[in-house]
């Protein structure tokens, strides 16, 4: 189901809470573009761009990239004509604050803020069952994947 007009929609939840699974839904039932902010961290390291060399040398290091480069990759996705078009779902990001605020200062204003909880005790179950098909590079689950 296309929409009349683009939503913008931020979801957001514990790791293994199901954001990923929620945006995939979100993008085929509705059109919306998925965009999952460590994707596009990756997709920045992988194509070696400015931004990505500098998010490289802090995960290296084994820190935080910096809201700065967070933020100049979002936004120029955020930009982009598919998703100015058809709307977004952005997965994982808004982690802080000053990302926040800088999501303001650039005038994007999400239509919807979806919030996942999941209890501690099925967190657990999931990460420890979670995996990553070396193949396809897709993440699955022992139990719940079919």
């Amino acid at each position: 189901m296309k929409l009349e007009q683009p939503v913008k929609i931020i979801i957001w939840g514990a790791p293994v809470s199901g954001k990923g699974t929620q945006s995939e839904l979100i993008e085929k039932n509705y059109g919306l573009v998925h965009m999952a902010a460590g994707d596009l961290l990756r997709a920045e390291v992988a194509a070696e761009t400015e931004n990505g060399k500098r998010a490289k040398e802090y995960r290296e290091k084994g820190m935080l990239v910096p809201d700065e480069v967070v933020v100049t990759i979002v936004k120029a996705r955020l930009s982009q004509l598919d998703a100015e078009e058809s709307g977004w779902v952005l997965d994982g990001y808004l982690r802080s604050l000053s990302q926040a605020n800088a999501l303001q200062d650039l005038g994007v204003r999400p239509d919807m803020f979806i919030l996942l909880e999941v209890s501690e005790e099925s967190l657990i179950e999931r990460v420890v069952g979670r995996r990553l098909d070396p193949v396809t590079g897709k993440m699955y689950h022992l139990k719940y994947s079919t």
